[in-house]
């Protein structure tokens, strides 16, 4: 399943937005930003009166929950900011690669937590690790999707687990490896 030529397609701002509201909650979304901006007003309003505990109290509030949910904040920020998004992605025997800037990063396919058609027309992948990656369905072939859900679906069996582990021990030795190198010169 090696496929190392990139799949290049574009997203809308509806493409990325309808599943962001699936994923968090239609409901949960607006309370979220309201609930956000209220803080982020009472802030301000607390340095504009010199109220240092209300400025900590607030502060800690706002900057608590942009911590908590920086998933979602980044994501709205994203459709709100980005008319359309550029996308870039490979998918590799074992994972797939996201272009982002001059970049790319990849995520391991058994890390695949869910792959559901929230909008019509699009993939949505979701990674345990909190990354969303939105595919177009005519960018990417039935077969591609199947590699995928079938490396998920190993992933979630005591021996993807093991794999999972191990890959790990690997990883860990290759960076200790190269800290040591860069420790030497």
């Amino acid at each position: 399943m090696d496929s190392k030529q990139p799949i290049r397609y574009s997203l809308t701002r509806r493409q990325r937005l309808i599943p962001r509201l699936k994923i968090w909650g239609p409901a949960f979304v607006p309370f979220f930003v309201l609930l956000e901006s209220f803080f982020i007003v009472r802030f301000i309003d607390e340095i504009i009166a010199f109220e240092w505990l209300g400025v900590l109290t607030f502060g800690f509030l706002a900057f608590g929950l942009l911590l908590l949910f920086r998933g979602l904040v980044t994501g709205l920020i994203d459709v709100v900011v980005q008319a359309r998004r550029e996308m870039d992605i490979t998918i590799e025997d074992n994972g797939f690669g996201v272009m982002i800037g001059e970049e790319r990063w990849y995520l391991f396919l058994d890390g695949i937590t869910k792959i559901s058609e929230y909008t019509s027309g699009v993939w949505t992948i979701e990674h345990w690790n909190g990354s969303v990656v939105h595919i177009l369905q005519d960018a990417i072939s039935e077969k591609q999707i199947r590699h995928m859900r079938q490396k998920m679906e190993f992933g979630r069996t005591s021996a993807g687990t093991t794999a999972t582990i191990e890959r790990g021990r690997q990883i860990r030795v290759i960076l200790e490896d190269e800290e040591m190198a860069s420790e030497k010169t």
